[in-house]
């Protein structure tokens, strides 16, 4: 479908309807950013706890520790056997004292998982360490621990350090406290492993957690609970030195904040649409209010003045583009007016009888003189042509000078013509025929007195007449040439093109049809009815009723009942009336006469309504 096709109205609604999807669409996307914002939030809030209980049960364990290896510390026994190795190089008694609290449990496995106990010089060289725990650490003490004890000052050498580390092993920690109390003699290290700790860290953020190593393999995990949706949160435990010792996936319980974000995107889904929708129903009515009426009071004033009713004025009662659009129509529909008017006041101005003919003989122009003069009314004259108003043949007058015994001056031939009355009676009148353009195509103009006098006098009247006439009228012919239909008196060529539309073929079709209708329209009225077709003419109301000599005649209803006589433009409203006169009066509705005049007067309103768009409202 293309857009030239729609309607304003539709347009607009379109335009509307693209719109709110547009803005649907993006609710419907903000509503997914709004959702991950909420999560993302809620995985910022978990994270920080995580850090929070990774600490403190970093804290914990080093407290742990620290406590063993004060104790161990200050035992005589350990200093006596510390000293000895260091001088003798035997370590026999110091790796038994150092063997006892994984014998007797001093610690307890519930609080600690130890691993080692190492001693070390002043200047951290190795000394001993416990048999039992783990082997295969190396002997010496971790890296950052070593570090951080030479690079502090000499009294500060008293305080405990502790640090989490990797060993070959996997990740350890170890406390460092200084051997032999005030006065130290050398160093212990406690080393844990820290694995066994890790479960206290779900404790805290009273969620979920699971902790593997950096390889991959599962240290601990806590129970998941009936929880429908999870949100993983990780963090990463790294060494002190930014070594990554373990992953700890947190599981936030986001089933309760995916259920209330469903409800506020719904709340807010659902009110953005009826907002949405009320703001269109407003949007409609300013748009129908102030745009789309006037846009069609404007249009269906343009096409009533295209039918002839040229008294329309189009309201400016709209936008401010419409107060210019229609300021200019209705100046236009004015000057078209006074145009008009002037016009037919100039053919009005005496008594002559004017009436203009196209190349067929069909009658194009009549003025009120005429009409007096021939006796007839608007709606009779306007089916008559040569032949009815004239008792000579014109075109012969015209084709051949000679012959007709008048003169010619300047194109314009002066005779005496022979006329008929409406009541039959035939009169003579001086007369003035001029050939006129009508149409792009030679017609006549004759102008007619009633009175014949001095034969100089009236041929310069005449003269000056059709002078005026061939202006006005061909001025008059050619406006209503370019403006179909505006001018319904002037022409009934144009009327009737303008009805009938199409090309020569389509004229001589609807002419057949015509003529076909008529006929069944007079048989099923003389059959179903018995009366006459003078009877239909008078009881209709549609066909004028002439007199011819004292004798009543219908000349315009016999043309249309015969295809030879039948006008090129025959008036299908006039057709299609007396078809349904005919349909309207009969008492048996379904008789074959009926049902055949039904289905030709279908039949030629398709016909009619195929060859012009509305055609349907003309006839």
């Amino acid at each position: 479908m293309r857009i030239e096709s729609l309607s304003i109205k539709s347009a607009t609604v379109a335009i509307f309807i693209m719109m709110g999807i547009v803005a649907i669409v993006l609710s419907l996307l903000a509503g997914s950013y709004f959702r991950k914002s909420a999560l993302d939030a809620q995985m910022s809030s978990l994270s920080p706890v995580l850090e929070v209980a990774v600490q403190q049960m970093q804290q914990r364990l080093g407290e742990r520790s620290f406590d063993l290896g004060m104790k161990l510390a200050h035992s005589d026994k350990l200093v006596s056997a510390f000293n000895e190795a260091v001088a003798s190089g035997s370590d026999v008694e110091l790796a038994t004292l150092l063997d006892d609290p994984f014998i007797s449990g001093f610690v307890g496995f519930s609080a600690i998982n130890l691993v080692k106990l190492r001693v070390y010089t002043p200047d951290l060289e190795f000394v001993g360490e416990s048999s039992l725990g783990r082997d295969g650490l190396q002997a010496r003490l971790p890296g950052y621990l070593e570090k951080t004890i030479r690079g502090r000052e000499a009294r500060d050498r008293l305080k405990g350090v502790d640090a989490l580390w990797l060993s070959s092993t996997g990740p350890l920690h170890s406390s460092v406290v200084p051997l032999g109390g005030l006065r130290p003699v050398g160093y212990l290290e406690v080393v844990v492993d820290p694995v066994f700790n890790m479960a206290e860290i779900a404790a805290i953020p009273r969620t979920p957690v699971t902790i593997r190593s950096m390889a991959g393999e599962l240290v601990n995990s806590t129970n998941h609970g009936n929880a429908s949706e999870y949100l993983p949160v990780e963090y990463i435990l790294h060494t002190p030195d930014g070594q990554p010792a373990f992953r700890i996936v947190g599981l936030e319980d986001v089933a309760q904040l995916s259920e209330e974000l469903a409800r506020i995107r719904l709340v807010t889904i659902t009110g953005f649409l009826v907002l949405a929708f009320c703001t269109l129903l407003l949007a409609l009515w300013l748009f129908s209010r102030f745009m789309l009426s006037p846009v069609s009071a404007m249009a269906r004033n343009m096409q009533e003045m295209a039918q002839g009713k040229l008294d329309r004025v189009v309201s400016s009662r709209a936008l401010r583009e419409f107060h210019v659009l229609a300021d200019a129509f209705n100046t236009m529909a004015s000057q078209v007016r006074m145009r008009t008017n002037d016009l037919e006041r100039l053919l009005d101005l005496d008594d002559s009888a004017i009436l203009c003919f196209d190349r067929d003989g069909e009658l194009v122009y009549f003025n009120r003189s005429a009409l007096t003069l021939f006796g007839y009314t608007d709606e009779e004259i306007s089916d008559l042509d040569l032949a009815d108003l004239f008792v000579d043949d014109i075109p012969a007058l015209t084709g051949s000078l000679a012959a007709s015994g008048g003169r010619r001056q300047d194109e314009k031939l002066h005779v005496v013509l022979g006329c008929r009355h409406k009541d039959g009676g035939e009169f003579r009148c001086d007369s003035v025929i001029n050939t006129l353009d009508v149409m792009g195509q030679h017609g006549h103009a004759i102008a007619l007195n009633t009175v014949v006098g001095d034969d100089q006098i009236l041929s310069q009247q005449s003269e000056q007449r059709l002078d005026a006439v061939e202006q006005s009228l061909t001025s008059l012919l050619e406006f209503a040439r370019s403006n179909p239909s505006l001018l319904p008196g002037i022409g009934n060529p144009v009327k009737e093109a303008a009805e009938g539309g199409g090309s020569g073929t389509d004229k001589a079709a609807i002419r057949e049809q015509a003529v076909s209708l008529m006929n069944l329209a007079l048989a099923c009225w003389e059959h179903e009815l018995g009366k006459s077709k003078l009877d239909l003419a008078e009881e209709s109301g549609i066909w004028p009723v002439y007199i011819d000599k004292s004798t009543p005649t219908t000349r315009t209803l016999d043309k249309y009942l015969n295809l030879n006589l039948c006008p090129k433009n025959p008036r299908s409203k006039r057709v299609v009336d007396t078809a349904e006169f005919v349909l309207r009066n009969v008492p048996e509705k379904n008789s074959p006469a009926c049902s055949k005049l039904q289905q030709a007067l279908d039949a030629f309103r398709d016909l009619v309504s195929g060859m012009k768009p509305d055609a349907g409202k003309r006839s």
